[in-house]
């Protein structure tokens, strides 16, 4: 009887792990090139808004392989880091790539199990590049290891898992999801539901915590899933709040402000700044009955918000991989954006509440289905 109930927690337990491994990760991937253009990544596909608003095509997207992040540098070079996960041995890999905003591509680190130490697309100023520290989940150490452009590799900042402000050596880290610099040589980061900085004579500070007292009075601190940050001329942060559906400021007075409220069924995911200008990338949350592609906002000084790029119409429209789609531009009121609601759904990299539901339904008959053979084997005998 113990087996028995061994074997149905196990299938269960497989089917959600399925559902979070694939589906609990979004891209959140978005940089913008000294002619405003802009580039985003919808997990698989990285795509171009050109100045004009004609949406294409960057880079195909490769099956299997998930661009969650992407980075730029002073020469418009744009990064990104290829995730892959291996059935069969049940390993993850991972590589490097960059493509110049002509379209020229170059692998810096081929598909691998381990990528060296202190790679990654995060880079500041000077070209060095930082990386978190061991690349799991076991939550023992969360290291910032910085490698420089001579190849050199120093502990950064943090060890052992955890929370702790002060000194970068002493400091401790948890979850970061990304990391972003100001030309002060700051460095700032989301690490689990906070922002953190680590300012340039190395003092660790956290920015933001959900039960800080300038934390803004209508966001659920227990709903808090902080992705993609971008810091603007001003060292003003932003920072993409998906569980709450709000793009935050944090200006250097550490004091917190809501710029965006995203309609129903958006939510933030990444952002990125140019000059005095904000851009947004914006998915569907897991609450959505919709799941067609990312959009793409932009926000001017005056705080006027305007959808400069919507996956949805695209495939409404065209097929979106026709790199010839065009999207107009249609500017909504401050601080709100309209939605344009979809007929048609490209489901390849998205999932809905439907097919959760499905996929759990799906594990649960397996499961009695299994057991009821094994009570009939049993009884049999």
């Amino acid at each position: 009887m113990k087996n028995f109930i061994t074997l149905i927690l196990f299938i269960v337990s497989f089917f959600i792990n399925f559902v979070n491994n694939n589906y609990s990760h979004p891209a959140w991937g978005i940089v913008v090139d000294r002619q405003k253009q802009v580039y985003f990544s919808d997990l698989e596909t990285v795509y171009k808004i050109d100045t004009q608003g004609k949406l294409s095509i960057f880079r195909a997207g490769v099956s299997g392989r998930h661009v969650h992040d992407l980075a730029i540098d002073s020469q418009d070079n744009i990064y990104g880091l290829d995730n892959s996960y291996e059935p069969q041995t049940q390993k993850f890999f991972r590589a490097i790539w960059k493509m110049s905003s002509k379209g020229e591509f170059s692998e810096i680190v081929p598909l691998t199990e381990n990528l060296p130490s202190g790679m990654s697309i995060w880079r500041d100023f000077e070209g060095n590049t930082f990386s978190v520290e061991p690349y799991n989940n076991e939550k023992r150490e969360s290291k910032i290891i910085k490698r420089t452009v001579t190849g050199k590799t120093t502990l950064f900042a943090g060890g052992i898992f955890g929370y702790l402000d002060g000194a970068k050596q002493n400091a401790r880290f948890g979850n970061i999801v990304e990391m972003t610099f100001a030309t002060d040589g700051s460095i700032y980061l989301t690490d689990s539901d906070m922002v953190r900085q680590i300012n340039k004579n190395g003092k660790v500070s956290t920015l933001f915590r959900p039960q800080n007292t300038q934390n803004p009075k209508n966001i659920d601190s227990s709903s808090r899933k902080l992705y993609g940050l971008a810091v603007d001329r001003q060292n003003n942060v932003f920072v993409a709040d998906f569980g709450n559906q709000q793009l935050l400021k944090i200006n250097s007075k550490a004091e917190v402000s809501t710029i965006l409220n995203s309609e129903k069924d958006w939510s933030p995911l990444g952002v990125a700044t140019f000059e005095d200008e904000v851009y947004v990338l914006e998915g569907r949350p897991l609450s959505s009955s919709q799941n067609t592609g990312n959009r793409v906002l932009k926000i001017s000084s005056d705080n006027k918000s305007t959808v400069i790029g919507n996956l949805e119409d695209a495939s409404n429209s065209n097929d979106r991989r026709n790199p010839n789609n065009f999207l107009s531009q249609t500017e909504q009121s401050d601080d709100y954006v309209s939605n344009s609601e979809s007929k048609t759904a490209d489901k390849e990299n998205q999932i809905t509440n439907k097919q959760i539901v499905l996929y759990s339904i799906a594990g649960l008959l397996l499961a009695f289905l299994l057991a009821f053979i094994i009570g009939k084997s049993k009884f049999a005998n």
